[in-house]
């Protein structure tokens, strides 16, 4: 039959939500956040007996070939890069080559998709992937393909870093398990993943993290939806970790994501600084337990979100507060609260997004039965929402959203918390010895001073020697945590004061 030719993308995404993700070096080359593990994982499981040639193409750091010879293009993707998923699969087709199409979107909106593609693939790919690619290449595939049962974890192979370049990314990411036992109103993730909680074997996580570590990653990203579920499968993955971290010269960092509960466990917390994990992202949401219970999240206000945010902080990690402003029991005094809570618990980073409905959620179908949707939902749920406030305009919520952003990344506001952050440690791991570490960062380090010292507004120059200066005082050890941190940093301030994106919608609101 020959060689096939399989020409794999992952779309670009829009402008803005790279730069919301920090995710410009900062010497000025571009890096996008991770590699797309899914169409990675895909050339994995291509059977081996099938003669198969792989191109693959992430266009956040290279361009399409739109002339190249191929057989087949494999396109997946979010919500928010559905618009440019149809401008390349209508490309592609009208050359006459065939689309198949799969991921996140294409299973939570299968007949938008179905419209765009010759072979559609909804829900997980592991066993429909090799399955297709047997009837393609026999000349019998169908146009559908739908995973109906969740697959066994342990199925799901390491994917196939040979087609990157680690120093495109940020980071790298590595999944050790699917399924989220919660089940907000606003969240489609668990039509795609389930609530029921499956995690890889531990030997195959850390074949991941082994593989990412010799392809060129300095930090790797679990990006589960919740990598706190089982406390003894973590704490069994945490130990592991720690102990194939202490066999390198240069230790790998680590970051994740989870709910507040993790903040109220010490002894994950300190196998979490001990394996070297630098921030979690806490969808903490709201500190109103009103708002949770509206969407069907209130069980996480048995976790204080006063004494569990700051007890993360004392182990040296970063709390990255994920909030949600535009909930029903939201008034216009939402903006400055969550502004007193992120200076109360000296949180120095957050993301603070306006509330949306993704389509055929509860939540989306609560808001079409009153009548207050205003357009589908597109992904942007930073800037924008697809709902009608309930105590407040569109132009409020815009507004107050607005200009929280800019109060939150303020120099002297951000300047107080991250003091305040740097003080509350009280955990330093001594498993390690950062002495090499330390000098393989010294040209990056040079590139960040030399940056805050010649390519920033004075006010946050001055903010940035002014953090270093205490943070020796506090323990010259910090010096490095806080250089990361005024790193991200950048990036919020510069798009908080960029308004053209912060305004994507506001110039329509009056009309």
């Amino acid at each position: 039959m020959g060689k096939k030719r399989i020409y794999l993308v992952n779309p670009k995404c829009p402008e803005n939500f790279w730069a919301m993700q920090g995710a410009i070096d900062i010497a000025g080359k571009h890096k996008t956040l991770m590699p797309n593990a899914a169409l990675l994982t895909l050339i994995a499981l291509t059977p081996p007996d099938l003669d198969i040639e792989y191109i693959y193409c992430d266009e956040n750091v290279d361009r399409i070939n739109w002339d190249i010879e191929c057989d087949l293009v494999g396109v997946t993707g979010y919500t928010l890069q559905f618009e440019r998923m149809q401008e390349i699969c209508q490309r592609f087709r009208e050359r006459g080559v065939s689309v198949a199409v799969g991921g996140i979107y294409a299973t939570i909106d299968p007949k938008a998709v179905e419209a765009i593609a010759d072979y559609l693939f909804i829900g997980e790919a592991e066993y429909t992937w090799p399955r297709f690619l047997l009837e393609w290449v026999a000349g019998k595939a169908g146009a559908v393909y739908e995973q109906l049962d969740f697959i066994k974890m342990a199925d799901s192979p390491a994917p196939d870093l040979r087609y990157i370049n680690a120093r495109n990314y940020l980071y790298f990411s590595v999944q050790t398990s699917r399924g989220c036992p919660n089940n907000c109103d606003f969240c489609d993730v668990v039509r795609v993943i389930g609530r029921k909680y499956r995690s890889k074997p531990i030997a195959h996580i850390m074949r991941e993290v082994q593989n990412a570590q010799a392809a060129g990653a300095e930090t790797v990203f679990f990006s589960d939806d919740n990598f706190y579920v089982n406390k003894i499968f973590t704490t069994d993955l945490l130990t592991e970790i720690i102990t194939w971290n202490r066999t390198l010269s240069s230790p790998l960092s680590f970051s994740t994501q989870a709910t507040v509960k993790i903040g109220a466990d010490e002894e994950i917390l300190k196998l979490l600084a001990d394996a070297r994990f630098s921030v979690i992202f806490i969808g903490l949401e709201t500190t109103k337990k009103e708002c949770l219970d509206e969407v069907n999240k209130g069980q996480m206000f048995q976790y204080d979100p006063y004494e569990v945010i700051p007890r993360i902080s004392s182990y040296g990690i970063v709390p990255f507060i994920g909030m949600i402003v535009g909930f029903d029991h939201d008034t216009s005094e939402v903006f400055t609260d969550v502004e007193k809570y992120l200076e109360d618990t000296a949180s120095p980073i957050a993301s603070v997004s306006v509330l949306n409905a993704p389509k055929n959620t509860p939540l989306y179908e609560r808001m079409a039965k009153e009548n207050r949707l205003v357009e589908d939902f597109r992904g942007f749920w930073h800037l924008t929402t697809n709902i009608i406030p309930k105590n407040m305009t569109l132009e409020e919520l815009y507004t107050g959203h607005k200009n929280l952003f800019k109060r939150i990344y303020d120099p002297e506001n951000f300047e107080r918390r991250i003091i305040a952050w740097l003080a509350g440690i009280s955990y330093f791991t001594e498993l390690y010895s950062t002495r090499r570490k330390t000098l393989h960062r010294i040209p990056l380090i040079i590139r960040i001073v030399y940056h805050f010292n010649f390519k920033v507004p004075t006010r946050v120059r001055r903010m940035f020697w002014k953090v270093l200066r205490k943070a020796w005082r506090i323990n010259p050890r910090l010096i490095s945590r806080a250089i990361s941190i005024m790193v991200q940093y950048w990036h919020y301030y510069d798009f908080a004061n960029k308004e053209a994106r912060l305004n994507t919608k506001l110039e329509n609101v009056a009309k």
